[in-house]
């Protein structure tokens, strides 16, 4: 049984995007993508900012997350 103050890590990605409000990819396993910053999410679904409007996205909806990552110069 999993801890309750524990995070998996689908929370941890999703929190992560949210807080740092990095722009995110969501491909669909319709093959649809929607770019976008994370609002907010919870078990079910997530709240996706693209271009001043606001995304309910289911999670069983979805087929993958691109998170870009800040690039770190040399």
């Amino acid at each position: 049984m999993e801890k309750s103050g524990t995070q998996n890590i689908q929370d941890a990605f999703l929190n992560s995007a949210r807080r740092e409000k990095t722009p995110v990819v969501i491909n669909l396993i319709q093959g649809a993508s929607l770019a976008g910053r994370i609002r907010s999410f919870d078990k079910f679904a997530v709240l996706l900012d693209s271009g001043g409007r606001d995304h309910l996205i289911f999670k069983h909806s979805i087929s993958s997350i691109l998170h870009e990552r800040k690039q770190e110069s040399s």
